[in-house]
This record gives C-alpha cells, structure tokens and sequence, in this order.
C-alpha cells in the first residue's frame, strides 16, 4: 500500500535555520498575511498560530486582534518561538503574544479561540486524526480553522485524507482555500 504524501512528511519540521526563507518580500507578495486573515480576525478575539515558526502571520495576527486581543503563537522549537518574541518586541506587540512550545504529538493549550491558523504544517504533525480532535477542543462554538498545506508536500489525495479526519474529528469544511501553490479549507465544529 502506498503511503500518502502526508504520512511520508510526518514529524518532518522546517529547521529554524531556514527562519528567513519563511519569511521575506517574495513571499509577502505570494501570500499576504493582511489579505489571508482580515476576514477570519476581529478585534478582542483570541487566535492561535499553530506551528507559526518565525512569525510570519504572528504579527498580523496581533495586529488584527488589537490591544484587547490575544495570539498564542505555537511551535515545536523553541528557537522559532524566540524569534517571534523578539520580532513581537521589534513590532510592539509583546503584550498581545504570547508563545507556547509544543509537543510532537500534543498541543497542549488550555483555551478556547475565536480563529485557529494550521499553515503549511498539518502534514508534519504524527497523527492528523489525533491533531484535529485536539484542535476541536480549542475551538469555540462559533470558532474557525483555517487549514493550508503546499501542494508541492501534500498531494490531492492526501489533503483529501486530511478533511476526512477534520471530519471524523468533528469538524465541518465551511469553505475552500487555495492558490498557486496552496490548498486549503475553512473548519468550523459540527
């Protein structure tokens, strides 16, 4: 049996030597973090970036949530999560961020937010099945996940395995995202 393109990445986690290549100009005019959030972020909501490496939705994120607001920034290395500390210091947004090291196989928040962002990184985690059951229990009634994998990592059938544990994990797709290089839905909870 074949294993898809998201079982062969699994575990499989950007250096945080590469910090730069994950944020930069070319890629602010390929995906623009404005554009991509401001329809899924109000102000005083409580967001989680999930696996937000060097910060690249991070600050935008504390940007859209404003002062009453709060972005939990997750990752599994702690030299990403300095990195974003010191680009929140740079920005003025430390007080609105805060950082969180995860586990491989567990998030490990105890919170519930209004907007969730899984950008580039679902195909690393272990066991999607397991990290979309825990991702519902962050989410809020009303709350929303945005799911974007490359499609350069995750072939079609593979992010078609991937909504069908969304699914059996108790979440609905409330819309598509996608782009050149990118696909990707909108979750919300059954």
């Amino acid at each position: 049996m074949a294993m898809s393109s998201t079982r062969k990445r699994a575990g499989k986690v950007c250096p945080h030597q590469a910090a730069f290549l994950l944020d930069n100009w070319l890629r602010r005019l390929l995906q623009p973090p404005y554009k991509i959030l401001a329809g899924h972020i109000k102000p005083g909501d409580t967001v989680v970036d999930l696996g937000c490496g060097p910060g690249y939705f991070t600050i935008t994120m504390a940007r859209l949530v404003g002062a009453e607001g709060t972005v939990v920034a997750v990752d599994l290395q702690p030299a990403m999560l300095a990195h974003v500390r010191r680009k929140a210091a740079r920005y003025g947004m430390a007080t609105r961020i805060t950082c969180h090291a995860c586990q491989p196989t567990q998030i490990g928040l105890e919170l519930t937010s209004d907007f969730i962002l899984a950008w580039y990184m679902v195909h690393e985690t272990p066991d999607p099945g397991a990290f979309f059951r825990e991702v519902r229990t962050l989410l809020k009634e009303s709350g929303r996940l945005l799911v974007v994998e490359p499609k350069m990592h995750v072939s079609r059938a593979g992010f078609e395995n991937q909504q069908t544990e969304a699914e059996a994990a108790g979440l609905i797709r409330l819309a598509p995202f996608g782009g050149l290089v990118s696909r990707g839905m909108l979750l919300g909870r059954a």
